[in-house]
């Protein structure tokens, strides 16, 4: 089995991982309810473990209930779970917190300060120095529904090339998996989000010191959204935004915005909302 098979079978595994709480500063739960946040499913498991257990330990504290971190095994089963109201609260992305709001009702509550930015991996023997020797290649993404997809595709389109047609693809489980494929020669070029690869070296110092980029897109939408479901009273929903507005001005906060790279939280307005809407198409069933 060959290591993008070992790194799928391992994201798709069912992804429940519960975090205990601080001591919480709100009244504990007298029920001994629990909230549920939904990620959309980049990275790999233990990824996500380490780097958004802060992040749980905070909404633990604003509400004081326990947090149950969920994912899905890929981008469209996470948003028809989205859909459907399987999850209390999401860290999304931008098309699918847009999507969710304007067809489900989801609810804003913040969003990342780290932009959505693409970066095209090559090795570093590789002869590929640009976008136009990509042509006859074959590239690795993560998702064909990420943004980071459509912002390579957009790219290699201006150079007349087309993915799936100058280019065969092969799509892998989660971003982690892209590193990994081009490593690992799997493919020449692999498509990721900046905000894995800025970041590899606290990750996999190997495989960023084997690997360079020849491309990188510009920041569009911001990489990720908090928001609530529509049963969410006005009350809990006002808690969170103070509670993760205020994240950054604490030790835990800024150890947690360093180490996951998403900057800061900051307050979810119409003009992040609709950097978005360009790209919700794809997440639409045929």
């Amino acid at each position: 089995m060959n290591g993008i098979m070992k790194h799928a079978l391992w994201a798709i595994t069912a992804l429940i991982i519960l975090f205990p709480s601080a001591l919480p500063a709100a009244p504990p739960d007298p029920q001994g309810e629990t909230l549920t946040l939904g990620v959309f499913p980049y990275i790999s498991p233990n990824q996500m473990m380490e780097q958004l257990s802060p992040l749980c330990k905070r909404i633990e504290q604003a509400l004081g209930k326990k947090v149950v971190l969920v994912s899905a095994p890929d981008f469209m089963s996470y948003v028809e779970r989205t859909a459907k109201g399987e999850y209390d609260l999401v860290l999304t992305g931008p098309h699918m917190g847009y999507l969710a709001e304007k067809r489900d009702g989801w609810q804003r509550i913040v969003q990342s300060g780290q932009k959505t930015a693409t970066v095209l991996l090559v090795r570093q023997e590789s002869s590929i120095q640009r976008l136009e020797d990509l042509r006859g290649k074959k590239i690795t993404v993560g998702n064909r529904r990420s943004l980071t997809y459509l912002l390579a595709e957009k790219a290699l389109a201006e150079k007349g090339i087309i993915i799936g047609k100058d280019m065969e693809v092969i799509e892998t489980a989660t971003f982690s998996n892209v590193v990994q494929s081009v490593f690992l020669g799997e493919a020449d070029v692999g498509a990721t989000p900046t905000l894995l690869w800025d970041n590899w070296e606290h990750v996999n110092a190997e495989q960023h010191h084997q690997l360079r980029e020849i491309y990188r897109a510009k920041p569009t939408a911001p990489s990720f959204l908090v928001m609530a479901s529509p049963k969410t009273d006005q009350a809990t929903i006002r808690r969170l935004i103070d509670s993760l507005l205020s994240f950054e001005n604490t030790a835990e906060g800024k150890d947690f915005f360093k180490k996951s790279q998403l900057m800061s939280f900051l307050p979810l307005d119409d003009a992040a909302m609709e950097s978005a809407a360009p790209f919700v198409h794809v997440l639409m069933q045929p």
